[in-house]
């Protein structure tokens, strides 16, 4: 299994790579990005000074797909990863440098 910080950049590379495929409307493509970079993620990003209601983001993100929103779905699944992705990088970053988000949302 990779170290966290190895993760963090296979996870960054997926979302870039997802946001490609969203600028295609490939949603499908988008999807399987975001879908590999949240189960490589997976609970790593957890931190205990934080509360984390991003599973419940993910059951609206389901409930958009089935209504057939799907790029909608991405959408808010993209944001999940972002915010765990984020949160994955404070975990990793030392106490005494200041924070810092090295993924900026999708632009529009």
């Amino acid at each position: 299994m990779p170290n966290d910080e190895a993760l963090a950049n296979e996870a960054e590379a997926l979302l870039r790579a997802a946001d490609e495929a969203i600028a295609r409307q490939d949603w499908s493509a988008a999807g399987r990005h975001i879908d590999r970079a949240l189960q490589l993620v997976g609970d790593h990003y957890l931190s205990p000074r934080a509360i984390d209601s991003s599973g419940q983001t993910l059951v609206l993100a389901d409930i958009e797909a089935a209504q057939g929103r799907e790029s909608s779905a991405i959408a808010v699944r993209r944001g999940v990863l972002h915010s765990r992705t984020v949160q994955l990088r404070e975990k990793l970053r030392p106490p005494s440098t200041p924070s810092t988000f090295p993924i900026p949302g999708p632009s529009r």
